[in-house]
């Protein structure tokens, strides 16, 4: 055995020959365990109680979660309370442990995802009600009511930012177009009103997208002297600036806002010739993709020729795979055992590298179904800080 391992072997050893590990090794194996597992790990001894609670341990497990072990969180939409799963890297599904709060749920519905935050509405009330949760920690923060009613429409929009270490919901009033924005900050747990003199004749047709500590919907201009033109509107989580940006000349009008390697992109289909299947288009920004300058962007774009049927509705990208939800689809059966119960659901994922294609079942019913990137985190939803990589 050399000198430096030997010197090693005696580091890990304390007087009457008692096992020992330096606790940068201790940190680095606890970090890489689900969070089920560091919760009961919490009452082995006091020293990793503390530790598992420390802001730099938070934010190391979240970094490697983020890197090693993503999933995709899938909300269902039925007649019974909020049902949610999640598909691992795996491509196992299991279902979401609800909190006693989030289980009495019946209308609500997830507006976005970040860090292992989930923000949900409650579409029962107008203007709807948000709350944040952690379900990989249990733990449920209400929101402050701030209007009893409200009669034109509302648009959400939830996100985190790393030069602020603060996470923000963003509430958009519209009566034809935008005539009130609200936004609420996790750190000071407060709402108030911003100014938005440059969303004059816009309109939201979409939940927002988080890229980077910027929010972006997909929105329609209507001002009467150019006529009606689609728009991306961007709204700085840090400055709680908002800005409007040309839609992409590359890009379909009928495409989807999306997140893809860390930049804004947009995802669209077509059908191919007169059969009933379906081209796939994603759009990325490349230079200029935070809008953070206002100038006009650059779109690299992939065309990916599937064999997924025309009837789709585009999800999200995760794990560099397009997820697209299919109704009408006994499992993974197939096209020719496709079946007439439109609440049978699919999921449909393309590889945008190698154009595999992978499909999955969804247990049981749908009317709808969303789907969104997720991370288990111990982010707690008290005071916030969040240190960036």
């Amino acid at each position: 055995m050399c000198s430096s391992q030997s010197s090693a072997m005696k580091q890990m050893l304390v007087a009457g020959d008692t096992p020992f590990l330096p606790e940068e090794i201790i940190t680095n194996i606890l970090k890489r365990l689900p969070v089920k597992s560091l919760i009961r790990f919490q009452i082995v001894c006091k020293h990793w109680n503390n530790l598992i609670k420390t802001q730099s341990f938070i934010a190391d497990h979240l970094h490697h979660s983020t890197h090693q072990n993503p999933s995709l969180l899938i909300q269902q939409i039925r007649t019974n309370p909020l049902c949610l799963y999640l598909l691992d890297c795996h491509m196992q599904f299991r279902e979401v442990e609800k909190a006693p709060l989030i289980s009495s749920l019946v209308c609500a519905r997830i507006i976005g995802s970040s860090n292992g935050l989930l923000c949900l509405a409650d579409y029962r009330r107008c203007p709807p009600s948000p709350l944040l949760w952690n379900p990989a920690i249990r733990e449920v923060r209400q929101l402050p009511i701030t209007t009893d009613h409200f009669e034109g429409e509302c648009l959400l929009g939830f996100g985190f930012s790393p030069i602020i270490n603060d996470y923000k919901i963003v509430r958009v009033y519209e009566l034809i177009v935008i005539c009130q924005v609200e936004v609420y900050s996790l750190s000071t747990g407060s709402w108030k009103d911003i100014e938005f003199e440059n969303l004059g004749g816009v309109s939201l047709v979409s939940h927002a997208v988080t890229v980077n500590g910027v929010m972006f919907w997909y929105g329609l201009s209507l001002e009467m002297s150019i006529g009606n033109t689609y728009v991306i509107v961007s709204f700085d989580i840090a400055s709680e600036v908002f800005r409007v940006i040309p839609w992409p000349a590359s890009a379909s009008y009928s495409g989807k806002l999306a997140t893809y390697e860390n930049k804004l992109a947009t995802l669209s289909h077509s059908r191919i010739g007169n059969s009933q299947y379906s081209c796939l288009y994603l759009g990325v920004m490349e230079e200029g993709g935070t809008g953070s300058s206002g100038e006009r962007w650059n779109s690299s774009k992939k065309y990916i020729r599937s064999s997924c049927p025309f009837k789709l509705h585009l999800g999200a990208i995760w794990r560099d795979q397009i997820v697209c939800v299919v109704f009408g689809l006994p499992g993974v059966s197939s096209e020719s055992e496709m079946a007439n119960d439109e609440s049978k659901v699919g999921l449909y994922l393309f590889n945008v590298t190698t154009n595999e294609c992978k499909r999955f079942a969804i247990p049981g019913p749908s009317f709808h179904v969303d789907v969104f990137n997720y991370v288990e985190s111990l982010v707690p939803l008290g005071n916030i800080h969040i240190e960036e990589h």
